[in-house]
């Protein structure tokens, strides 16, 4: 019994030790990573083991779906190795003297899935819309410490009072 348990996981190693060491394709082509060039096509397949719920970013609240979003979509910033936190969309932020405001500066070549640029009026859509109580998002409360979030999600105040703002400013180069 003992014997054939060691054999299984000495075949395990072996199969995975093999696996990884190849650095051609299944066409026997080399793929052009070892000279630091990416092949053309990009394309990940992804399987799960459960349905997604949603992946509208204001109603998310299922890890899966947290998840899948994270995996697809980036924000103003990102987990990078060792989870550090690391710039995505924003290019650079900033924090007012008194601690109550805050910029960011966006990549100017943030483009959406179709091709759009991405802007700050994203931004400010989709905070509006998550703290909008007609949305319903069970994660509204993060917003607390922005200027009317808990008005609004009371009912006191209108979306549109989120302080929250696009500047109009463009970084030309």
């Amino acid at each position: 019994m003992i014997k054939k348990r060691y054999l299984w996981f000495l075949s395990a190693i072996a199969i995975l030790a093999l696996a990884g060491c190849g650095n051609q394709s299944s066409s026997g082509q080399n793929d052009g990573n070892l000279k630091g060039q990416m092949a053309s096509d990009q394309v990940v397949n992804w399987s799960e083991t459960q349905d997604l719920v949603t992946l509208d970013p204001s109603k998310l609240t299922e890890p899966i779906d947290l998840t899948m979003t994270g995996n697809v979509g980036e924000g103003l910033y990102r987990l990078g190795n060792h989870h550090k936190i690391e710039p995505g969309i924003a290019t650079k932020s900033t924090i007012s003297k008194d601690g109550k405001t805050y910029t960011f500066t966006l990549r100017p070549n943030a483009k959406w899935s179709n091709g759009e640029t991405v802007t700050a009026q994203d931004f400010v859509y989709s905070w509006q819309r998550t703290i909008n109580p007609k949305t319903a998002s069970q994660y509204g409360y993060i917003y607390d410490g922005i200027v009317n979030a808990n008005r609004i999600q009371e009912g006191k105040a209108t979306p549109s009072q989120l302080g929250v703002k696009a500047s109009a400013k463009r970084n030309c180069r």
